[in-house]
């Protein structure tokens, strides 16, 4: 525990035991500071100050008598991270899983669970997002990006949510071009401003590098089992069904992932049914990607049952979510201020509430079931207001 809370703690717990609930009419100006009125990352615009039009104002009808106390606003500033979703969109994402098809196809799983996630972070992250392959008469075409990095929506809006499920609007078809997919993509994600982390998501192993060479235990037609002849290299080049194309395109895509990770981007590899035959490959790209799975049993986040696809994309987004959130201007009363989840008041407690976060009063750190209702999209407006005793446990 930091100077600052031990100070804080010692003065205020004992200070304020007894105080009452200060009085709603001693509030003439409250105002409101949503999550969609923080300063956007990648593209996104801020939003418009105390009393502006985004985000500003008194405070909502629906608080009035609930106990929300102050006189001033702080402003805060959420860092968004750019949370961005590579998913694979190959003909193999077809297959059904846990259900008929269509409506239970590994790609339309992917796609509800990605669209639950983003609907309930909203304005917590920014979104991107890309497929592999492009589509079209070249299956093996690199895919790339199908929705610029956005906004997620503020509390009752849904224009990020719903390009995000209209881009997902696809029939899978094709190979897996992983590799020059992230090359063509790299530029972009390193460019982005403030933290991108990337979520991979694939049913198989990277193929459709031309290039490639490989021996039978390499070639995805003998691993799979759909060459003619076992005992034939069917990735051989003279084989005019499958060919290179069809080697497990290894080296290539761990360079890739090298390289998006040295710009400052980490890429988790997750995998889906369907890929069990390419643990090795996975594991080599998971560890390439700079963050593999901790304590699993593999390096990439395997999963065997796409009930559980969401809880994973979510875990990993809300964990890009930072608890420290800095204020636009230091408290100047850092005994009479008080943070608000929606109507809400939080305790000043570093169990379970908050603290201050250094010795600036310019932060405010989220502890235990504040910091994790937020990472869970169960708030909508986070305020920040001076005026009225600190709420110290009693």
């Amino acid at each position: 525990m930091s100077s600052v809370v031990r100070t804080l703690g010692a003065v205020s717990f004992a200070a304020l035991v007894g105080i009452v609930a200060c009085d709603v009419g001693r509030v003439p100006r409250a105002f409101r500071a949503d999550l969609g009125s923080s300063s956007a990352a990648a593209g996104g615009t801020g939003g418009q100050g105390a009393g502006g039009d985004d985000g500003g104002g008194l405070i909502d009808d629906e608080c009035v008598g609930d106990g929300l106390c102050g006189t001033d606003l702080i402003e805060v500033v959420f860092d968004r991270p750019n949370v961005y979703f590579v998913f694979d969109r190959s003909g193999s994402m077809v297959t059904p899983e846990g259900g008929p098809a269509p409506a239970f196809s590994r790609f339309n799983r992917l796609r509800d669970a990605s669209v639950a996630v983003v609907e309930d972070l909203g304005p917590l992250i920014n979104v991107g997002l890309a497929l592999f392959p492009a589509g079209g008469a070249d299956g093996c075409a690199a895919g790339g990006e199908v929705m610029p990095v956005t906004p997620g929506d503020k509390p009752g809006a849904s224009a990020t949510l719903e390009a995000f499920a209209s881009a997902l609007d696809v029939v899978p078809d094709g190979g897996t071009p992983i590799a020059a997919t992230l090359d063509g993509l790299r530029p972009r994600l390193a460019g982005l401003p403030g933290r991108t982390i990337v979520m991979l998501v694939t049913d198989g192993g990277p193929n459709c590098n031309a290039a490639a060479s490989c021996d039978i235990g390499a070639c995805q037609a003998n691993i799979d089992g759909v060459c003619p002849d076992p005992q034939t290299n069917c990735c051989a080049p003279s084989d005019l069904d499958f060919g290179p194309r069809l080697c497990v395109d290894e080296p290539a895509t761990v360079a890739a992932l090298e390289a998006i990770a040295a710009a400052g981007v980490e890429t988790y590899v997750i995998a889906i049914p369907g890929a069990e035959s390419y643990g090795a490959v996975l594991d080599a790209m998971a560890v390439a990607g700079g963050v593999p799975q901790e304590g699993g049993a593999t390096d990439y986040f395997r999963v065997d049952d796409l009930s559980g696809i969401e809880a994973v994309l979510r875990n990993i987004a809300a964990g890009a979510v930072s608890c420290t959130i800095p204020l636009q201007a230091p408290s100047p009363d850092p005994m009479r201020t008080n943070v608000y989840f929606d109507c809400d008041v939080v305790p000043f407690s570093a169990s379970g509430g908050w603290t201050w976060e250094g010795e600036n009063f310019d932060a405010i750190t989220l502890h235990g079931v504040a910091c994790q209702r937020l990472k869970n999209g169960e708030v909508g407006e986070v305020q920040v207001l001076t005026g009225c005793p600190i709420d110290a446990p009693r």
